[in-house]
């Protein structure tokens, strides 16, 4: 009888150990970002949150660029199940899906991303991202819209005739599309050589990031005039999973890792708003000129971009309804006739 009750009491203990030491769920995540960013870090922040409240039941294991994969290869990696989730934009899988390129970065669209976030929000806009993922077995967890991308010039460009003729790095897609039909004359040069080909008079102008990133390469020492606030390109970073790794967490869990992601949202886009406030001040003082695009200057830009955004549009069925949706929007906005 003791022997039994023994036996009894060690399958108990061994019991409640298994169960007290379970092994956590461990995501590999893939960001864009790079080591060091501000961005990076809130979206650690988030990762740090979510074990925080699991009390480790969740590691969201996060890494830099190239961490996992390279940034490109992230949407593959996902659908495989190489990796569990990705911090990117939708606009690097243009070749997956034409929503991909107009939810993640629509080329001289928005106002301010203010605007774009109440589109997406109040408007349900997201639900046209959401839907493209879920089609390929992914699932939108949470999104951000960064600040407008400002452009680095060694010319003045107070207006659209300003950019006729004028040698400008731009990627390749939506934004060099554009650009060309400005008048631009845009070449694909990759991001680690841009200040060499400013400072080598190689290009007069660059599409590169907001102000903030932009005079933290130091790109204003040789280029003396951007716009502010941009308009031309506001991209839209987002929280994808698999759905496969998403289905296997708990409610309680899924409920720990929405809520930090509500937190992310927020906090990414106010650091983002106050790091851009303060490269305003540091790049005047560097005796760089602002130029601030009248509403009719920019309505006269948006003529060119909307002939970008019908040729995506005519690539597929959900392109074309989310542009007709979209250019509806506008008209109501005033941004476009």
């Amino acid at each position: 009888m003791h022997l039994f009750r023994f036996l009894i009491v060690i399958c108990c203990v061994f019991h409640f150990s298994a169960v007290g030491f379970a092994a956590p769920i461990v995501w590999k995540i893939q960001s864009n970002k790079p080591q060091g960013s501000s961005l990076l870090q809130i979206e650690q922040q988030m990762m740090d949150q979510i074990k925080r409240e699991s009390n480790g039941e969740l590691i969201f294991d996060l890494r830099s660029n190239n961490g996992f994969v390279e940034h490109r290869a992230a949407y593959n990696a996902v659908r495989t199940g190489e990796i569990d989730a990705m911090l990117m934009t939708p606009s690097y899988w243009v070749g997956a899906d034409p929503v991909f390129a107009i939810m993640g970065d629509l080329v001289a669209a928005w106002n301010s991303p203010a605007q774009y976030l109440r589109w997406l929000v109040e408007f349900q806009g997201i639900a046209y991202l959401e839907r493209a993922y879920r089609r390929v077995g992914l699932k939108l967890l949470g999104f951000t819209v960064s600040p407008a991308e400002s452009l680095i010039a060694t010319r003045p460009i107070a207006n659209i005739d300003d950019f006729k003729g004028l040698v400008m790095r731009a990627p390749p897609g939506m934004i060099s599309d554009f650009f060309q039909l400005l008048g631009a004359r845009p070449r694909n040069i990759a991001g680690n050589k841009v200040l060499a080909a400013l400072q080598r008079k190689r290009i007069d102008m660059a599409d590169f990031s907001d102000l903030a990133v932009n005079n933290q390469l130091g790109a204003y020492r040789w280029a003396k005039y951007t716009n502010y606030p941009g308009f031309h390109s506001m991209p839209l970073y987002d929280f994808v999973a698999r759905e496969k790794s998403w289905n296997q967490l708990s409610k309680q869990q899924q409920r720990i890792v929405m809520n930090a992601v509500a937190r992310w949202q927020s906090l990414a886009y106010k650091v983002s708003s106050k790091e851009l406030e303060h490269a305003k001040h540091r790049v005047i003082a560097q005796g760089v000129t602002l130029h601030h695009w009248s509403a009719s200057e920019l309505k006269r830009a948006r003529q060119h971009a909307v002939q970008i955004w019908d040729k995506h549009a005519n690539k597929s069925a959900a392109a074309k309804a989310l542009i007709t949706d979209l250019k509806h929007w506008l008209v109501t906005e005033g941004n476009i006739d």
